[in-house]
């Protein structure tokens, strides 16, 4: 109501203040053209006679409301002024050249030697149609506040009479209704139910509350989906549960007051972990809250964050590439050239000991040179070529991640960097990587020459859900989980153009204590 009384007040006196100004705008023009038309007026300017312009001015200021009525000649001279000193000087404001020059009546809001007024200027013309000087006719600006307070005081008392009215009223209607909400006021209200709506919403398993008869209570978006609805919330309260299940019995399985956790069950053809929780006023049942979650999502999860999905590939290119290799060889023996086989193999069996001897001496973690491994041989089979530099090192894990998270952030870049390269044209198809614990801090470095980020998603990249490609569906996961790692440990990742084209990423993570 204040913020409403303060709107109609404003525009009150701007309206007010408009209609003034073109009142008064209007008054001092017509007087302005009535006083330069007087013919009196104009023998005694024509002949300069200033006693006579001065009775007459003066008969006419008598008769007249204007804060000042001025004379001047054809130069802008003061032929009258109410400040007798000031005549012969001349008039201010720098507005009478449409009058003196053009011969036209018009208004204009200047700054004179007796402050802001509201002007009316008319040319004076003699018989001859020659411009022989101008009136000014002026309201001074103080006038209007006046005058404001004087139309706008009913007003106001008008204003403030209602608004205590209705502060009266509100507070009637507020304690009423105080008291029908046990004595809450509205702030607590609306924080109980945003808390209750945002702790809902905010898990990521499916929540629902049941009291004893099985009416839905609460539900959250995750349990509806779950359930196969797309019913509302609002719309899902009061309704009963079983008409929304197929079998109910772990809701209503006895005894009734025991906390059930972690219990496989079937629900709408889903097979979900669930969890039910008993509601007590004081000592009485109320209801239930049960929490549940998808059976595969959680197997999902724990391949994604084992690499066990990293693993398995890993293990099928091997063996793919294996081989194609025994076939090239078993063809050679088969055609009879045994010393091109023989060749075949010394070659293959060198380059792969010194990278099997490479990778055993320096990188003395397991799964992580497991990884190392795997991802060499995907990128043989991919045509890229992956290097590794040859100060890399990793005698002891003593930084703050462990073995499967560091092997799971060294495969997602990996992973990228390939799919990068392969969608570069012109990319010359190397991806370098560098991981060494010799200083204070694990740093691993991995650059491709690919097609480079995204400048759209440059600064969300890891963000869950964020992706460059296409199908949205399954990705957007990678860099969310390697810099929720990495973060965990009190590293930081450092992202960077490569040149020509392509990306380095670069992750420092602090090593505990001294190796």
């Amino acid at each position: 109501m204040s913020l409403q009384m303060a709107f109609m007040g404003f525009n009150f006196h701007n309206t007010l203040l408009d209609t003034l100004e073109h009142q008064v705008s209007t008054r001092a023009l017509v007087q302005a053209e009535e006083i330069a038309s007087d013919p009196k007026l104009i023998q005694e300017v024509r002949i300069k006679n200033l006693p006579a312009i001065e009775r007459v001015i003066n008969r006419l200021t008598k008769i007249s409301d204007a804060s000042f009525i001025v004379i001047g000649d054809e130069k802008g001279i003061r032929l009258s002024h109410p400040v007798k000193d000031r005549i012969g000087q001349p008039m201010q404001g720098g507005d009478n050249a449409g009058a003196l020059e053009n011969g036209e009546s018009y208004t204009s809001v200047s700054k004179g030697t007796l402050g802001y007024s509201v002007r009316g200027k008319s040319a004076i013309i003699d018989y001859d149609g020659e411009i022989i000087g101008v009136v000014s006719v002026g309201y001074l600006m103080n006038r209007f506040d006046q005058w404001l307070v004087f139309y706008a005081k009913p007003v106001a008392y008008e204003l403030g009479i209602i608004l205590l009215l209705t502060l009266v009223g509100a507070w009637f209607f507020s304690a009423h209704i105080k008291k029908k909400m046990n004595g809450m006021e509205p702030a607590e209200i609306a924080l109980a139910l945003y808390l209750q709506k945002s702790i809902l919403q905010s898990v990521y398993e499916g929540v629902i509350a049941i009291n004893k008869t099985g009416k839905i209570l609460a539900v959250n978006k995750t349990a509806a989906e779950i359930i196969g609805t797309e019913k509302a919330s609002s719309e899902l309260k009061n309704r009963s549960i079983m008409e929304f299940l197929t079998q109910t019995q772990f809701f209503f399985q006895t005894p009734y007051d025991e906390n059930i956790k972690d219990e496989i069950v079937s629900i709408n053809g889903h097979t979900l972990i669930a969890n039910r929780v008993a509601i007590f006023d004081g000592n009485v049942l109320i209801g239930w809250v049960v929490s549940f979650r998808n059976k595969d999502d959680i197997n999902s999860l724990t391949a994604e964050l084992t690499q066990i999905k990293q693993y398995t590939e890993n293990l099928r290119v091997m063996r793919h590439e294996h081989a194609n290799k025994l076939s090239t060889i078993s063809g050679l023996i088969e055609i009879g050239d045994c010393d091109a086989a023989l060749a075949l193999i010394n070659s293959e069996n060198n380059k792969k000991q010194k990278l099997i001897d490479f990778i055993s001496s320096r990188i003395k973690c397991k799964q992580v040179a497991g990884i190392l491994l795997g991802k060499y041989a995907r990128s043989r089979e991919l045509g890229l070529d992956l290097q590794f530099d040859p100060t890399c090192q990793l005698y002891n894990l003593t930084a703050n991640i462990q073995a499967d998270e560091l092997s799971a952030v060294i495969g997602n870049l990996i992973d990228n960097a390939f799919e990068a390269t392969l969608n570069n044209p012109d990319s010359n198809k190397i991806i370098t990587l560098l991981i060494t614990d010799a200083g204070n801090e694990l740093v691993i470095e991995i650059a491709d020459n690919g097609c480079g980020i995204d400048p759209e998603i440059s600064g969300t990249i890891f963000t869950r859900g964020v992706t460059s490609k296409g199908d949205q569906e399954g990705h957007g996961i990678g860099l969310y989980l390697i810099n929720r790692y990495v973060n965990n440990a009190g590293g930081v990742i450092l992202v960077d153009d490569a040149e020509p084209k392509g990306t380095i990423f670069s992750i420092f993570i602090p090593n505990n204590g001294n190796k």
